[in-house]
């Protein structure tokens, strides 16, 4: 029964993709969702209505087309706009001049690398569902999401024993997910005063993490 109403779900498709308003999404993500609608319709379908099922596939593949397009708009702006706080995180990390000697200038690196994986630990990721699942223990990698979810847990605890300027910068950014700009103009000091709030904290998280050992931050 698929097969014989696919058609009228590529026929949905086509359409709302013909007067679609932005091109970053594909027709076979349209497809896709009116596809689903397509399948949902035959599953609800109820025969003793006084309706065609048509009619009503129709419908469902419609909603089911605008609702998967608004899910996946959400996600594309959240994945946008975490790309942005992420490139200013590593911005704040930047000197006027690199150093001369290659320890100096490995050790710069090092820091870098190891602020941008701290910065992954504390922001909250909503692109994956942390709760737990039914079987879940039985795939490949569950225990080493597990560690990293403990990780971060840790981490975020760490910050709570920062001062209270360096605590309030952390949880603004990767909490509530505020540029340095905003911060800025919410605390009243300038862009690059947060840039560098933001690095000394960063710092005394590594150091506290370096000093536990439940805390195992590889750098």
């Amino acid at each position: 029964m698929i097969a014989h109403y696919l058609p009228l779900a590529r026929m949905m498709a086509g359409k709302l993709y013909a007067g679609r308003m932005h091109n970053e999404i594909e027709f076979d993500d349209y497809l896709q969702f009116a596809t689903i609608g397509l399948i949902e319709a035959i599953d609800r379908f109820d025969p003793w209505r006084a309706v065609q099922f048509k009619t009503y596939a129709t419908v469902r593949m419609r909603g089911a087309v605008l609702n998967g397009l608004e899910r996946l708009s959400e996600k594309q702006q959240q994945i946008a706009c975490r790309q942005r706080l992420r490139e200013e995180r590593a911005g704040s990390f930047a000197t006027d001049a690199l150093p001369d000697d290659l320890d100096s200038l490995f050790g710069m690196l090092a820091e870098v690398g190891v602020g941008l994986a701290l910065g992954i630990l504390l922001e909250g990721s909503g692109m994956i569902d942390e709760s737990p699942q039914a079987g879940l223990q039985e795939q490949p990698g569950y225990f080493a999401h597990v560690e990293l979810q403990q990780l971060r847990e840790q981490v975020r605890s760490l910050v709570d024993t920062l001062p209270g300027q360096e605590r309030m910068v952390i949880r603004l950014h990767y909490v509530q997910e505020m540029s340095f700009a905003d911060i800025a103009l919410e605390l009243g000091v300038s862009r690059g005063r947060i840039a560098q709030i933001h690095r000394k904290a960063l710092g005394s998280l590594r150091t506290q993490c370096n000093a536990s050992r439940s805390c195992d931050v590889a750098w």
